[in-house]
């Protein structure tokens, strides 16, 4: 299979494509935020550019997948769609009120969390005066207790028409119970306008949790149509251009989707490109015999850390979107913070300060040359000497080391009164350490010793801090893959097609024949859904692989454990292995002594998961050259040890398996891996680079 992959991140847009043989080729260009499809056309020609015609080959493309960040960028930036919300009636002010502290606090970093009296709750996505309360209700059992007056539905439709709204969002109380009410308004919004854009809790998101069911239906009403149009024009673009084959979509949950499934899922597209990297960073763990992988992707604007433990991802329940907004659609979990090579470095007067916010690509690091004044982490790398001005990039954006040196001198050097190069130094070091700590949060808080695991470090910027962050941690080694600037798009060229329903539905565990019927006509609703899902993909039913989930917890509890199940059913005499399940996750995550093996189980919830593999070639190798290539030197600054001089040798001269001593730079068109004193670096013969501590050992 030849596929292409393509990331568009906050500075630059990944394209990967992957040829029949499984051989790899990438190459970037700048994103480009107004127009987000001509970045990936743009990327896409630099690769078409190598000699061959553009037409014939994206005939031969056999899939397309991409992470769009359109969804995440109109709700960062509030340019989503006007969207009219429909709720009970009494439940109109839900979005304002929020839950405890969540709408107020939630998704913030914790020194800004912690600053409560300074913290405003976000302004919410459907102002106030969109908002309509209908008259009915549904009791927590899904009993009709109201039905709606179908003509006053129509006159509360006519009067958010009226005011323009572009997007509908459905909102009803214990819809998840019973969703014929919903089902009634979406039906007579489509009667006065069959081009109204409609989304209902009770598909997006059927889950217990009114602030949360209505926070993700709002947001997927909010981001649809503009995801939708975005494909659209990139899909005709593509189209126009020779490519024959279906559009595949990244989502957070870990797999794609079909632009036609978009609709009633594009809440769950926003923050889905970072998904790629724990992708492919699996892929590659898998073919190497790695079970235990921390990933870390750096680019030009953030700083993302994912975990890896046995071969799964971790899994986080109820992500944040941004600010305040609560989602009820579980996603892989990777944490993030503004830590990037275009992170803007800032002082008080008394403290030096890196990010959160970014130049971006426009205008970019001072050194860039397109307008950025202000000093960056990349313009740091660029006084230190790690960075080659005339090398990055492929060479296609020469840096300007006069402009970043100057930068640094009035934004920071001389506020603090240090040396440039000190004060250079200083900022690789608070950004290095800023990312560490996120590296401990993520994986310590989950029980996981980082000292257990490698570190998978991608992203155009990650090679030139991987040492560093290797050595605080203590962890034993770093690979920086073949394809590290570009490791996302790669993942999601790999990526498996996945259908996910799940729906709320609480059941007290008891040995009894109605609790088992319960838990298996549950099941049979979701499996429903999900063919009719496959069905309308076209994709063969025998294609796809069913797995199972039960959402449970200690009777009276708040929050739930995610349990793997194998069978869409669970019988009276399996309750004692779901129990023994349940406590050994529980102890897990919370301690040991922390289970109570007499309390009562509840199920809360149901999953169930529709996954098509798609076919995944074996690492391939690269050659190499025969003798080691006659290396240059270069002075690199560190505040402890002065100006040094560091081997500088070009990937495609370093010989496999062969050791390189520290201080040395690897430089390739898209990275630059920076080994210090006391490392040593090693291609392998798949084209990955290690790092570690010089005489250090490693085990799985």
């Amino acid at each position: 299979m030849s596929r292409v992959g393509v990331d568009i991140g906050g500075t630059f847009t990944d394209v990967v494509w992957m040829d029949s043989s499984g051989d790899i080729h990438f190459d970037k260009a700048f994103s480009t935020p107004n127009f987000l499809y001509k970045g990936v056309m743009e990327g896409v020609g630099y690769l078409v550019e190598r000699g061959r015609n553009p037409q014939e080959w994206l005939k031969e493309i056999d899939r397309f997948a991409h992470g769009t960040t359109a969804s995440t960028n109109a709700l960062i930036e509030r340019k989503g769609a006007k969207v009219g919300l429909v709720t009970t009636r009494g439940f109109e002010d839900t979005l304002i009120i929020g839950r405890a502290t969540v709408a107020r606090t939630g998704g913030l970093p914790l020194h800004q969390a912690m600053d409560f009296i300074y913290t405003e709750p976000p302004t919410p996505l459907v102002p106030r005066e969109l908002v309509r309360g209908v008259n009915e209700r549904v009791t927590a059992d899904g009993r009709v207790l109201v039905a709606p007056d179908p003509s006053d539905v129509k006159t509360l439709l006519t009067q958010l028409l009226e005011m323009g709204i572009e997007s509908l969002a459905v909102v009803l109380l214990w819809s998840f119970r019973n969703s014929a009410h919903e089902q009634l308004v979406r039906d007579i919004a489509k009667e006065l306008s069959p081009t109204l854009h409609v989304s209902l809790s009770s598909v997006i998101a059927p889950h217990i949790g009114e602030f949360e069911r209505m926070v993700t239906t709002v947001a997927n009403a909010y981001v649809a149509p503009i995801s939708r149009q975005y494909l659209d024009r990139l899909g005709t673009s593509l189209s126009s251009t020779g490519f024959r084959k279906t559009l595949h979509v990244m989502t957070a949950t870990g797999g794609t989707i079909l632009p036609a499934d978009v609709e009633n899922m594009a809440v769950s597209l926003i923050n889905s490109g970072p998904v790629g990297g724990l992708i492919a960073a699996r892929h590659l763990g898998e073919s190497l015999g790695w079970n235990n992988l921390i990933t870390v992707d750096m680019g030009g604007t953030s700083f993302d850390v994912g975990v890896i433990a046995n071969g799964r991802f971790e899994i986080e329940e109820s992500p944040f979107l941004a600010h305040g907004l609560p989602s009820k659609l579980p996603a892989v979990k990777i944490v993030t913070i503004g830590a990037g090579g275009g992170s803007i470095a800032w002082t008080d007067g008394h403290r030096l300060y890196v990010g959160p916010e970014s130049a971006g690509s426009e205008p970019g690091p001072a050194c860039y040359g397109r307008g950025g004044t202000q000093p960056t982490v990349t313009d740091a790398l660029v006084v230190m000497g790690i960075l080659h001005p005339q090398r990055f990039f492929s060479g296609r954006c020469e840096l300007d080391s006069v402009a970043a040196l100057s930068a640094i001198d009035k934004f920071v050097a001389a506020p603090l009164g240090l040396d440039v190069h000190e004060a250079a130094d200083g900022i690789y070091k608070v950004v290095t350490s800023k990312m560490a700590d996120l590296i401990r949060k993520a994986s310590v808080e989950q029980g996981n010793d980082p000292r257990n695991f490698r570190l998978c470090a991608y992203g155009g910027a990650a090679g030139a801090h991987a040492a560093l962050l290797m050595e605080q941690l203590g962890i034993p080694a770093v690979i920086i893959p073949y394809a590290a600037s570009v490791f996302s798009a790669l993942g999601i060229s790999l990526s498996d097609i996945l259908y996910s329903a799940s729906k709320s539905f609480p059941l007290t565990v008891a040995p009894t024949d109605s609790f088992s019927s319960s838990v298996k006509e549950a099941f049979e609703d979701l499996t429903s859904q999900v063919q009719l899902n496959i069905a309308d993909s076209g994709i063969e039913l025998s294609n796809f692989v069913f797995a199972y989930e039960l959402d449970v917890r200690y009777k009276g509890q708040i929050n739930s454990v995610r349990v793997n199940w194998n069978r869409p059913s669970l019988a009276v005499e399996e309750i004692p292995q779901l129990r023994l399940a349940f406590h050994n996750l529980y102890e897990r995550r919370f301690g040991k002594g922390s289970t109570h093996e007499n309390a009562g189980l509840e199920l809360i919830g149901f999953r169930l998961y529709a996954l098509s593999p798609q076919p995944k070639p074996g690492l391939q190798h690269v050659d190499f050259p025969s003798e080691l290539l006659k290396t240059e030197s270069r002075q690199v600054f560190s505040r402890e040890h002065g100006w040094m001089p560091a081997r500088v040798i070009s990937f495609d001269s370093l010989p496999a398996e062969q050791a390189l001593l520290g201080p040395a730079i690897i430089e390739r068109r898209d990275t630059t891996v920076w080994t210090p004193a006391g490392f040593s670096a090693m291609r392998d013969t798949f084209g990955n680079i290690i790092l570690s501590r010089q005489g250090a050992q490693y085990e799985d």
